[in-house]
Parts: structure tokens; C-alpha cells; sequence
């Protein structure tokens, strides 16, 4: 295939053209620079032209690509001094790019994006339906990027793909790549000062360079594809302290580990399940392997990494630098020496000349070098234009008179007050240029650092909006219902409870479950039937992500994304025991943060004791029984257990069976007694008012209910649902 690679040379550039050479791709490269310096490996041909040239058209109508790939975040002509001007200038460029591309007609154009465009920090892996919220000019720049690029693929039906790479890591060859991740600047920072700093809520997905080429490759070289955005991720969290961890590891020696732990938190982690899915995704180098193999190269090519003035070099490097240093200061003087030479010559053939005779050469050279180098070398060329002078004139008069002459003074003086002062005005000129810079490094350091403070402002202002549009689930909001708990009939408050999740948490699915002494959990009540698809009984122990959470009395967060677990969950105390757990199943990506979880730990504080005095009145309402001494309820008790289920039920909040057992007068209390030692701890038995003995099956359903009546009949019980209830 034709492929077009779209940016400057940067490490993902060589490896993705290293990749397509190897797999015999023919590899067109557009520079986006009139005068690259460096070079294109692997590339059959070179355009060197600015992004928002008119020629880029030509360009792609000559090389007709198959596929064309856009480096965006791993552009090399991005990394600039000045990145708002990078920023308009890209934004202009990429238009221009994707114009002339679409005129083609033809092929797939693939865009790199990555995950700096998401501005948030998230508790889970963020998958591509979590729309990112940018914060700076150069994350906002890779998302309009995006958008641009989904604008022909969904207004234009192009066949666009746009890649969120996580961060990459790998072993850089020279200081310049070491720059591009955040491995290999900690690394570096390490190898160069002995210190290396870290934040310890600072956690990345670090995804080596070649599984990421190797997944773009996939996507470049396949036939279809499903969705028109994929991100790129090892999807394993990795944080600044295990990147400083391992460096102080295979450092070889003792490093400065700096703690700028701040309370703010940052975590991103793209989620790799839908391109896994698709085309596979194996993780093939680790950051612990890039971290040593980087070390250890640093090591061997030091002199890539380390400056002159580093105090790491041994004798005879910093001997050689310093020759290099002083040699380097020489370099004008001998080439103010050279020029001497011809203007000396020249001056000599104009002295016998009738045309050129009138010509000051030397003042020319005086001039020359002080308009280009300033009073430095103005003076050192007066001094060598004096010494030509004199010794030009010795040719013709003896040393005596030469020097006696006053005509020799007043030359030498007007050449070196025309040299000083011109060679002055250079110096200022060069001063307040120097100046201007500085001032403008000065502002621009402020315009960054205000923009970074309003971006703060902007998150604290969108929180606070937040909090004001959603009112109706602020925690003052949420006391007014746990409030209303107070005043209901303690048999409803369970239920009621688990309205009052659902709507102080948003969210849909909800379930509350009973935990007995033996740790076994027994479904209550829940809102739908995903909230309920962790089973009507579960062993608390055996859900060892949740229980571990519960154990530490912790807010439970599902950052696997593991679909056999809620997304949150919490579980209330009673003592030393768990007493029942919430779970939550159906929040977004963008509600698992530390605020919402605090919120439903809020909550279930606010009504754990009105959940405990329901319970409490449940369980003496179930042991209840008759005087002399029948396992079953009295009607008056029994009547009230059934229409709160009954309320519940058309409430959708809970799901039960009620049975009526078919039995002569004679043996109802032999039967309640059997039926008391079949039945689970939450299901009940007990008389109605018309008498007859029924059994209230809770949290089944009509399969659950079949297995009940085949035991019971087994026993010599027989029993029929009532259609009382419409069941």
C-alpha cells in the first residue's frame, strides 16, 4: 500500500515507518517543514511543506495514498516555544490537510490523538464513550483535532479513525527523545541531577511504543472496522512513585526520591476492552524492562544525555570540554584574523590606484565586523586595521616617522571611535532584543500560569454549578428524605430506603441486601433487573474485591470495569458485623469519583439508623408466634409482613411468592413446624384472617418457588400459589 505519514520526526515516526518498511509499505512522508533537520528513514519519498500550504493538494493528488496517517500528538513540529502560536497554526494546518485529503475520493485517514485531551481525573478506566474534557491549550488542540477529524467521518461519511494513544514509554536514543514520556523524563531527570520527583495520586495507563505501533498497524492494515474511535492503552495503572521506585531500583546507586505530593488527584487510564475485542492487544515490554533498559543505555551513551557542565564527566571529558569551550570562544577572533588578510591585500592594491585610492578598506572591515559581532570584535578589528596601517605606511617612510605623524593618530582614531560607536549601537540593539525576549518569556510564563489558574477556577466553577443545578441530590436535600424515614411505618423504611439511594445517588439500578452472621447476603429489595443480577443469595467472602473494601469499611469502586460487580458499593455495620450492603450498578464514567463515593458514604451514614430500626422490626415482627408455641405467625403480624411486601412489590422494589397450604384443621401446626425447618431464615409462615396457613417466600421468583414446593411435597405438604395477591 501507499501510506502518507503526516508530521515531524519523532519516536512514533520511526517506529510506525520502521513498522510499515518491514510489512513492504511504501511510505511517503509530508514533513510539515520547509527545512526539517533531521532524517526521514525508510521514506520513498520527502515533501517539505508547511501544513497549510497550497501545495499540500498537489501533494496528495500526486502520491493518491491508501492511508494516511496524521502524527497529531506525536508530531514532532509540535514542540515549540511558544504553543498558542503552535495551537492556530496546527488547527489551520489540519484543515488544510483534511480538505485536500477528502478531494481524493479515496483510502482511510487515521488521526492520533492521546489521552492528555482528558482533563478530569477518573477512578476507573475511561472507555470511548466518556466525552473528555480538555484542560490547556495543547489537550484542547489534540481535541479539536478530533473533532474535525469525526466531522468527516459522520457529517461526510468518510472512512476516519481516530486513535487515543495513552502514555507511551520506551528506551529514547538522545536527551531530545527523552522528552516525550513520562518515564523517560523521570529517568532522565534521575541520570542528570540524582533526584527524581514524584506524586504519588499521579497514576498513568504506560503503554510501550510498540504495542502501540503494532496496534495502529492492525488498524491501518485492516479491510473494516467496527467503530470509528479505539483508544490504545495496556490499561494498567501505573503511578509516579513506582516509575521513581524502580528507577532508585536499577539506578545502581542511592537517588534524592522528592515527594510534591499535592491533595489534587490525577488519573487517567484508557480503557483497551474495545480494541481488544476487535483486533487483540498483547502487552509485550512492561515500564519495569523499558525503565532498566533505559538506565542502562543512559549509562553507555552518557554523552546524549549530559551536558558539558555536568559534574558527572571524568577528568579527561571535562578537560576536552573545556578546550572545546575555549576554542569555541577563539572562533570570531581567528575568523576576524582570516577576513584580515584579503582586506589588508586590498588596501595595498588601492593605495597606487587612481580610481580606488579613496577607499578606507580598513574602515569597511572595522564596520563589517562590528555591525555583525559588536564593540568586541569592533576593537579587535581597529587594532589589526591600526597595525596594517602602520605597517603599510613603514613601506614608504622609516619607523621614526610613521609614528611621529600626527595623520597616523588621527586615522587610527577615527577608526576606532567609528568602530567603538557602531560596534555600541550593536551591543544596545542586541541588549534590548535580549530584553524584549526575556520580557516576552516573562509574559508568557504569566499567560500560562493565569491560564492553568483559570482552568482551576473553571473545574471549582463547574462543581459549584453542578451542586446548584443538581440540588434536588445535594446532602441538604438527601437529610429531608432520610428525614421522611423517620416518620414511616418501620415495616416500609427498607424499601423506602432504597428510593432514597436511587434518587439522592442518579442512579437506576439499586439493590440492598441482608448479610447474616454467617456472612450470607440475601437479596431485599432492588430497582431493576440488572440491580439484581448478582443473585438473590451471595457469599460476602467470595466477592473478594468488594469484601475487601467492606473489611476496611470503604466505598467499594469497580476500576476493573468487571461486569459480574457494581460500580459502587458500601456496606453499613452493625458493631463489629456487616448488617446489610448497597450496591449501585448503573453509574456513568464520569460520577466515579471520590466526591460521589463520599456521597453514598454519606448516605448510608444518614439512614443506617433508620434501616436498623426497620430490620429490628422486621425480625420481631417474623418471631411473632402463636401462644402455643406454632412457628407461625398470628394473622394480625402476618397480615402486616404481607402487605409490605405486597406495597413493595407493585413498587417494583422487590420480587415474592406467597403459597397457600392445602391441609386438613388437624394438621396445620404439624405442618407449620415442618414447613418452618424447610424454609430460609427470610421467608416467614403464618395465618391469614380466613384462617388458612400460607408461606411468604421472599426475593424469588417462580422458578425459586417450584423448588419449594417440590421439597414441601416431599414432607407431605402440599401447597398452591394465591391468586389473592395476582400472583
Amino acid at each position: 500500500m501507499d501510506i502518507m505519514l503526516v508530521g515531524g520526526v519523532s519516536p512514533m515516526l520511526r517506529k510506525l515507518s520502521l513498522k510499515l518498511h518491514k510489512e513492504g509499505h511504501k511510505i511517503y512522508v509530508l514533513t510539515g517543514n520547509r527545512n526539517p533537520s533531521h532524517r526521514y528513514e525508510h521514506a520513498f519519498e520527502r515533501y517539505d511543506f508547511p501544513y497549510d500550504s497550497a501545495s499540500i493538494e498537489e501533494v496528495f493528488r500526486s502520491v493518491n495514498p491508501d492511508v494516511t496517517v496524521l502524527l497529531g500528538a506525536f508530531d514532532g513540529n509540535l514542540i515549540g516555544e511558544d504553543p498558542k502560536k503552535e495551537a492556530i497554526r496546527y488547527a489551520a494546518g489540519l484543515q488544510n490537510i483534511l480538505l485536500s485529503w477528502s478531494a481524493l475520493e479515496k483510502g482511510r485517514l487515521i488521526y492520533l490523538s492521546s489521552a492528555e485531551v482528558y482533563g478530569n481525573s477518573y477512578q476507573i478506566p475511561v472507555t470511548e464513550s466518556v466525552r473528555p474534557v480538555p484542560r490547556g491549550i495543547r489537550p484542547l488542540m489534540l481535541f479539536q483535532g478530533e473533532e474535525s477529524c469525526r466531522f468527516y467521518q459522520e457529517q461526510l461519511k468518510k472512512d476516519v479513525l481516530i486513535l487515543r494513544v495513552d502514555r507511551l514509554h520506551d528506551v529514547p536514543k538522545d536527551r531530545r527523545e527523552a522528552g516525550f514520556g513520562i518515564c523517560q523524563r523521570k529517568c532522565l531527570d534521575a541520570f542528570q541531577d540524582g533526584a527524581v520527583s514524584y506524586r504519588k495520586n499521579y497514576k498513568y495507563g504506560l503503554t510501550y511504543m510498540g504495542d502501540a505501533v503494532e496496534s495502529i498497524y492492525k488498524l491501518i492494515s485492516c479491510e473494516h472496522h467496527e467503530y470509528g474511535l479505539y483508544h490504545i492503552s495496556s490499561g494498567k495503572a501505573f503511578s509516579e512513585l513506582q516509575i521513581a521506585d524502580e528507577i532508585e531500583k536499577h539506578f545502581g546507586k542511592e537517588i534524592d526520591k522528592i515527594d510534591n505530593t499535592l491533595e489534587d488527584q490525577n488519573s487517567v487510564i484508557l480503557a483497551n476492552d474495545r480494541i481488544k475485542a476487535e483486533f487483540g492487544f498483547k502487552i509485550w515490554c512492561e515500564p519495569e524492562e523499558t525503565i532498566e533498559k533505559t538506565l542502562i543505555y543512559m549509562k553507555k551513551h552518557s554523552g546524549r544525555f549530559l551536558d558539558s557542565s555536568h559534574p558527572g564527566w571524568d577528568i579527561g571529558h571535562r578537560i576536552y570540554f573545556k578546550i572545546m569551550q575555549v576554542f569555541g570562544a577563539l572562533v570570531p577572533y581567528i575568523e576576524n584574523l582570516i577576513l584580515f588578510i584579503p582586506f589588508f591585500m586590498l588596501n595595498n592594491r588601492a593605495t597606487g590606484s587612481q580610481y580606488f585610492s579613496k577607499i578606507d578598506f580598513y574602515l569597511i572591515y572595522v564596520l563589517l565586523f562590528a555591525v555583525v559581532y559588536g564593540q568586541r570584535q569592533a576593537t579587535f578589528s581597529a587594532l589589526l586595521a591600526a597595525a596594517g596601517y602602520v605597517f603599510r605606511q613603514m613601506y614608504n617612510k622609516t619607523g621614526i616617522e610613521v609614528v611621529t605623524d600626527y595623520n597616523t593618530y588621527v586615522w587610527i582614531a577615527e577608526i576606532f571611535i567609528v568602530g567603538l560607536v557602531v560596534g555600541y549601537m550593536k551591543d544596545q540593539l542586541n541588549f534590548m532584543k535580549e530584553e524584549k525576549d526575556q520580557e516576552v518569556d516573562f509574559l508568557s510564563e504569566r499567560v500560562t500560569d493565569i491560564a492553568d489558574i483559570n482552568d482551576s477556577n473553571l473545574r471549582v466553577k463547574e462543581g459549584l454549578i453542578n451542586q446548584v443545578v443538581n440540588y434536588d441530590y445535594s446532602l441538604g436535600a438527601v437529610y429531608d428524605m432520610v428525614e421522611q424515614l423517620e416518620e414511616d411505618h418501620p415495616a416500609k423504611i427498607l424499601f423506602h430506603a432504597i428510593r432514597v439511594i436511587q434518587n439522592a445517588m442518579n442512579c437506576q439500578d439499586v439493590s440492598l441486601y441482608r448479610i447474616n452472621k454467617e456472612n450470607y447476603a440475601r437479596l431485599f429489595g432492588y430497582t431493576s433487573a440488572k440491580a439484581a443480577s448478582m443473585g438473590y443469595t451471595v457469599y460476602v467472602p467470595d466477592k473478594e474485591p468488594m469484601c475487601e473494601a467492606f473489611l476496611k469499611q470503604e466505598v467499594y469502586l469497580n476500576r476493573n470495569m468487571d461486569p459480574a460487580y457494581p460500580m459502587m458499593a458500601y456496606c453499613i455495620y452493625e458493631g463489629d458485623s456487616m448488617e446489610m450492603m448497597i450496591l449501585l450498578w448503573s453509574l456513568p464514567f464520569e460520577r466515579m469519583t471520590i466526591d460521589e463515593s463520599n456521597r453514598l458514604l454519606v448516605i448510608s451514614k444518614l439512614i443506617q439508623k433508620s434501616v436498623k430500626r426497620s430490620a429490628e422490626y422486621l425480625d420481631l415482627l417474623q418471631n411473632k408466634q402463636y401462644q402455643d408455641g406454632s412457628p407461625a405467625l398470628r394473622p394480625d403480624a402476618f397480615e402486616e409482613l404481607v402487605n409490605t411486601y405486597h406495597e413493595a412489590g407493585e413498587k417494583n422494589l422487590t420480587e415474592y411468592i406467597l403459597l397457600k397450604v392445602v391441609s386438613s384443621e388437624e394438621g396445620l401446626k404439624k405442618a407449620g413446624m415442618v414447613i418452618s425447618e424447610t424454609l430460609r431464615a427470610t421467608d416467614s409462615v403464618g395465618y391469614r384472617n380466613d384462617g388458612n396457613l400460607y408461606i411468604l417466600l421472599t426475593s424469588t421468583d417462580k422458578k425459586g418457588c417450584g423448588f419449594v414446593q417440590k421439597n414441601l411435597e416431599k414432607k407431605g405438604i402440599c401447597t398452591v400459589i394465591s391468586e389473592e395477591m395476582g400472583l
